[in-house]
């Protein structure tokens, strides 16, 4: 039964992926895949409890033969391009809780959580989860990064602002693990005036993005915190 699933699941994602190409997109091929790979989890945890237990299990147990993260970021990614985000929000749910996330942390279904709830308007509910997250994972850049933000939504800009003073210091460096806080706090400048601050967030953003082209070879384009975290978002007043 598990290897026909699996079979099963293979054809509904190449169906995806096909559907991606298509001039109308149609969503649902997404929905029976993902309902198929939870089925599959389902029965195979009937005959093996800690089948799965962590997320990069899956691929290993099937010789990621089905590349099953890649395809759950493909999901997710598609689902915010839909802006559909009752569903991502429905979706980041269940992963969250279909894992352990003992090895890894989810902090990237985490941050989708929080956008997908500041663009359907439910900021305090945000909020919360991201103090929660925050108290959980204190050193985690997504998890400060989607604070502020949050912060800046149901206008607490003291706590925004103390978040920001906490993590960017005078010496901190602008880096490819910290960037998305440095967006965030030209963001936040910006909003609250601070036009000197922001010119020094900025310039550190703007010496990364030129490092990082001399190390592609290439100029990049800069990616600005509402850009980060999408247009419609917790951050459209």
């Amino acid at each position: 039964m598990g290897n026909k699933k699996w079979k099963e699941f293979q054809k509904q994602t190449e169906a995806c992926y096909l559907n991606m190409t298509q001039v109308q997109i149609d969503s649902s091929c997404w929905h029976r895949a993902f309902d198929t790979l939870k089925g599959l989890i389902n029965e195979e945890r009937e005959m093996q409890p800690e089948y799965g237990a962590e997320l990069y299990m899956l691929d290993e147990s099937t010789e990621f033969r089905y590349d099953v993260q890649g395809w759950l970021e493909d999901y997710l990614d598609e689902m915010d391009m839909q802006e559909e985000h009752e569903k991502l929000l429905e979706i980041c749910d269940e992963l969250l809780d279909m894992f352990r996330w003992e090895e890894w942390s989810p902090s990237d279904i985490k941050f989708r959580k929080v956008s997908a709830l500041g663009c359907l308007g439910r900021n305090e509910a945000a909020s919360e989860f991201c103090r929660q997250w925050l108290l959980e994972e204190p050193d985690s850049v997504w998890a400060v990064t989607a604070s502020i933000y949050t912060a800046i939504a149901v206008r607490d800009m003291e706590l925004a602002e103390g978040l920001i003073g906490q993590y960017i210091q005078e010496e901190t460096s602008c880096t490819e693990e910290n960037d998305i806080l440095f967006s965030v706090a030209s963001v936040y400048y910006q909003i609250a005036g601070d036009q000197e601050k922001k010119q020094q967030i900025d310039q550190k953003l703007e010496d990364y993005d030129k490092l990082v082209g001399e190390y592609l070879g290439d100029g990049i384009e800069e990616e600005d915190g509402e850009d980060i975290w999408g247009e419609g978002s917790i951050l459209s007043f």
